[in-house]
């Protein structure tokens, strides 16, 4: 089994955006090596990422669908690293992945310009110009489910205070309410 290693450090629970915009931060200073799992957590009715890299630690972000305008979500770095298997486990059934920023207003701008979508696409994947897209994490990410699995059995104290705040929060929308 995959073990995180933690060094025995508090986890910080944050929102999906403060995450994300962790996770960013942290790709400026070290663009590459990103890598990311990704599986659905039916306990809790939750899509579960864990991002992480090996110069910065492991992210554990847990989100649902609230309404087709909104997800929620919360997480927060749960290991300083990860053991070195999961690297090679994760390369070898990976495809690729990304954090898109987006600037609507220069999208916006930009179309009003007469810059086609497909160039503002092509130019956020090629890593070019900013025209309102940009992807600044990039790596490799697996849905294995055994890969996701083994990650999520682990049962960390960090992963158990984010599962129970992820617990209260789905709980208060009513995700986990029946209809009736």
């Amino acid at each position: 089994m995959t073990r995180f290693i933690s060094n025995r450090f508090e986890v910080k629970i944050k929102s999906r955006n403060q995450i994300l915009n962790d996770v960013i931060k942290h790709g400026k200073k070290h663009p590459k090596d990103w890598k990311a799992v990704i599986g659905k957590d039916n306990t809790k009715l939750s899509n579960d990422y864990y991002i992480f890299n090996p110069k910065i630690g492991v992210f554990l972000l847990k989100e649902y669908q609230k309404n087709p305008f909104e997800v929620k979500g919360i997480g927060g770095k749960i290991a300083r690293r990860v053991d070195e298997d999961i690297d090679a486990k994760v390369s070898k059934y990976s495809n690729n992945f990304g954090i898109i920023q987006g600037d609507y207003k220069k999208i916006v701008k930009n179309l009003e310009k007469g810059v086609k979508a497909k160039e503002i696409m092509d130019s956020a994947v090629k890593g070019k110009k900013n025209l309102g897209l940009r992807i600044p994490i990039r790596g490799h990410a697996s849905s294995s489910k055994d890969i996701f699995n083994d990650l999520n059995n682990n049962y960390s104290k960090s992963q158990k205070n984010i599962d129970r705040k992820f617990e209260d929060i789905a709980s208060e929308d009513g995700l986990y309410s029946s209809y009736s």
